[in-house]
């Protein structure tokens, strides 16, 4: 058993150098036959090739082309013209209509009671000031101011409770710092209180 190992050993290694040199001797022949290493082809120097269906090429059309670009590119360092801005074709939303409002009601003119309960249109507003008044507890006197917007034709009128002024109004009440005006044809109920006035 000890004689067999070196034997195999030799067999191999005879075998590896004689693998190793019939690829060396068939390296060194590719190599210096001229086809190099990786085999036989064409000599040094010369091309081969062969041309596939292509269409011929057309040097007069390119060459156009290339002037038409060269005429029409434009400087990138310099300002042009301003790009035109294209137009906005979207139509503009149309406004919701607004909502209708109800029309206001028109207010009822107010209605005064006259004197025999029928309804009547109100009477007409006290056209005077009440400034003071003068007399004893029992029998006292209002003192009314009249003035059509003239203050050189200021009216003074004086009046106790029961007169009649202008045949429209009624002194129904004189008090300390009013008077109750009462209407002619109204019922008491319409009668008007008026605060002393200020000056």
């Amino acid at each position: 058993m000890a004689e067999s190992k070196p034997d195999s050993e030799r067999i191999r290694t005879v075998v590896l150098l004689v693998i190793l040199a019939v690829v060396a001797v068939v390296a060194g022949v590719r190599f210096w036959g001229g086809g190099g290493i990786t085999g036989g082809g064409a000599k040094t120097g010369e091309l081969d090739y062969v041309a596939r269906d292509l269409p011929p090429l057309e040097l007069e059309a390119l060459e156009r082309e290339a002037v038409g670009a060269a005429e029409s590119a434009r400087n990138p360092f310099a300002f042009g013209p301003p790009p035109t801005p294209t137009p906005n074709l979207t139509p503009k939303p149309t406004r919701p209509p607004l909502p209708t409002r109800p029309p206001r009601a028109t207010p009822t003119p107010r209605l005064a009671l006259g004197a025999d309960g029928q309804p009547k249109p109100p009477p007409p507003p006290f056209d005077r000031e009440f400034f003071g008044y003068f007399g004893p507890a029992h029998l006292q006197v209002a003192a009314f101011r009249k003035s059509d917007g003239d203050p050189d034709l200021t009216e003074i009128e004086v009046a106790v409770v029961g007169d009649v002024l202008d045949e429209i109004f009624i002194v129904r009440e004189i008090g300390l710092e009013s008077v109750v005006i009462g209407f002619v044809g109204y019922d008491p109920s319409e009668d008007t209180r008026v605060p002393l006035a200020e000056k």
